[in-house]
C-alpha cells in the first residue's frame, strides 16, 4: 500500500504540470486556478464544517490555516499555473522542483541554520541545472524568462510557506485545516478574477473536453486526493519518502509532456534536468536526515 501511495504521489505531481499546460492554454491560467480551488473548496466545505463541529478549532488556528492557504495555494500553486502557461510543461516541472533548494537558503538566511557541504553542493547543482535548462530550451523555442521566473517564484513561495508552517498553530484536524486553506485561497482568487475582468471574458461552454479533464484532475486527483496521500506518507512512513516527489515528478512530467503534448525530449534537456534534480535530491535527503 505504501509503494502505491508513493507512486501515486510521483505521478500526480508530475501530471500536474501537464494539466496546468492543457488547462492554461484553453482558459486564462488565473481563471483555471480560481476554478480549481473554488470548486475544491465547495466540495470539501460540508465535510470540513462537520469535522469542525465535532472537533472545534480556535479562530487563531483557522486564521493561520487561511493565511497558509493563500501563501501555498495562491502564491505557489496558482503562480505555477501561470508560469507553466508560458513554458513547455516538462521544463516548467524542473523549475517547479526547486523548493527544497529555496528551503535550505531561506533557513540559512532567516533562521541562521548553517549549510553543510551536502547542502552547498545541492544548491550549486540545482541552480546549475536550472541555468542549463534555460540555456538549452531557449535555443529550441517555447522558452519564456518570465515563465521561468514565475515558476521559480512559485517554488520559493512554497518553500517560504513550508518554513512558516513550522511556526504556525493549525487546526488539529487535517480536513478542517485543508478546508480553511481552500476557502481562503478560493476567496482571494475569485476576487482577483472578478476585479481583473477575466471571469467575464471566457465562455466556459466553449472550452474543449481536454480542458475539463485537466480541471477535474487538478480538483480531485491533485487537490483533494493528492493532499491526503501526501499527509499519509509523510506521517506514517517518513519525510524522505514523502518528499521524493520533488525529484521524481519532473521525470514523470517530462515523459508525459513528450507523450501527450508532443514536447521535444532532447538529450540536452534530460542532462540539464538530471543535474538540477540531483541537487534537489541532495536537499531532500538532507532535510530528511534531520
Amino acid at each position: 500500500m505504501c509503494s502505491l501511495a508513493v507512486g501515486y504521489q510521483w505521478f500526480y505531481n508530475g501530471a500536474n504540470f501537464v494539466a496546468f499546460k492543457v488547462g492554461g492554454d484553453a482558459v486564462h491560467p488565473l481563471l483555471l486556478a480560481t476554478m480549481r480551488f473554488a470548486i475544491a473548496a465547495l466540495i470539501i466545505l460540508p465535510f470540513g464544517l462537520w469535522r469542525l463541529y465535532r472537533r472545534p478549532a480556535d479562530l487563531s488556528e483557522l486564521a493561520n490555516a487561511a493565511g497558509l492557504g493563500v501563501t501555498m495555494l495562491v502564491g505557489s500553486q496558482s503562480v505555477a499555473i501561470i508560469g507553466t502557461h508560458l513554458l513547455p510543461a516538462g521544463v516548467a516541472s524542473v523549475f517547479g522542483s526547486a523548493a527544497p533548494i529555496f528551503l535550505a537558503l531561506f533557513a540559512w538566511i532567516a533562521l541562521r541554520e548553517p549549510l553543510d557541504l551536502r547542502q552547498v553542493c545541492g544548491i550549486a547543482l540545482g541552480f546549475t541545472g536550472l541555468v542549463l535548462m534555460a540555456w538549452f530550451t531557449s535555443h529550441s523555442g517555447g522558452f519564456s524568462p518570465v515563465g521561468a521566473a514565475l515558476t521559480l517564484a512559485a517554488s520559493g513561495c512554497w518553500a517560504g510557506g513550508s518554513l512558516w508552517a513550522r511556526r504556525l498553530r493549525l487546526p488539529a484536524d487535517p480536513v478542517v485545516a485543508l478546508t480553511a486553506q481552500l476557502v481562503a485561497a478560493a476567496t482571494v482568487l475569485v476576487i482577483a478574477a472578478v476585479a481583473s475582468g477575466i471571469a467575464g471574458q471566457t465562455a466556459l461552454t466553449d472550452l474543449p473536453a481536454s480542458a475539463w479533464w485537466a480541471l477535474a484532475f487538478l480538483i480531485i486527483a491533485s487537490t483533494l486526493v493528492g493532499y491526503g496521500v501526501f499527509l499519509a506518507v509523510n506521517t506514517d512512513v517518513s519525510p524522505l519518502i514523502a518528499n521524493t516527489f520533488n525529484y521524481a515528478s519532473p521525470v514523470v512530467a517530462l515523459l508525459l509532456s513528450a507523450a501527450l503534448l508532443g514536447e521535444q525530449l532532447t538529450l540536452a534537456k534530460l542532462f540539464a534536468a538530471g543535474v538540477a534534480l540531483s541537487g534537489v535530491a541532495l536537499m531532500v535527503r538532507r532535510s530528511a536526515d534531520r
